[in-house]
């Protein structure tokens, strides 16, 4: 009777993990980088005395800035090195607009706007090795949300991504480790002040805790 769940516990550490049908629970701290839009003129029709030519009264250098958050993943496992999972990230960027070049010389002034931006994402994941330390690939798509200050604007879109990471496995059950990450983010739509809509590259970097049951 003393033996028995001695060998229980064994026969349970001792199984391979993960393995299909197996579940992994992560969440951490994210970092997503910024990006820059196309200078923006402030223009005004000229006394048609002094010209034909817009009069520009000063232009302006709109950016995304980089921001810190926080994202989480549900996975299930479809074999020991193959997985699927379910994200979501929370960052707060600042939309900037630095003007400059004013006609009435002006100072050079910033003005900033927060956003609130959601990426709901999926991914399909390899994993190279299966000890404590594995390596891992992943690529997959996802629905983007931005909101500006005060849910005055909603703007939606979509990514596509691809990266890899790494897993470190703490003790030898396997149950709880360590993930870090990094990917690039192929964006369309969302927050722009670009005459034409275009594809941009975000990258991003994240880390924290992964838990298997």
């Amino acid at each position: 009777m003393l033996v028995v769940p001695s060998i229980a516990r064994a026969q349970l550490v001792g199984r391979d993990l993960p393995r299909m049908g197996t579940f992994e629970i992560s969440g951490g701290a994210l970092w997503s980088g910024g990006y820059s839009f196309e200078t923006a003129l402030a223009n005004e029709t000229r006394n048609p005395t002094t010209g034909t030519a817009p009069l520009t009264l000063f232009q302006g250098k709109p950016r995304l800035d980089t921001a810190t958050g926080a994202e989480a993943h549900l996975g299930m496992y479809l074999g020991r090195r193959v997985s699927i999972e379910g994200g979501v990230q929370f960052s707060r960027p600042s939309l900037t607009v630095r003007t400059s070049a004013d006609f009435e010389n002006a100072p050079e002034t910033t003005a900033a706007s927060p956003i609130t931006q959601y990426v709901i994402d999926g991914s399909l994941l390899y994993q190279f090795r299966s000890g404590r330390l594995g390596p891992f690939v992943s690529v997959g798509a996802g629905y983007l949300r931005q909101i500006l200050e005060n849910n005055s604007i909603v703007e939606t879109g979509n990514e596509i991504h691809g990266g890899g990471g790494v897993k470190y496995w703490f003790g030898g059950g396997r149950r709880f480790g360590f993930r870090a990450e990094a990917r690039v983010s192929s964006r369309s739509g969302g927050v722009s002040l670009d005459a034409l809509a275009k594809r941009r590259l975000v990258p991003a970097v994240s880390a924290g805790l992964v838990y298997l049951f």
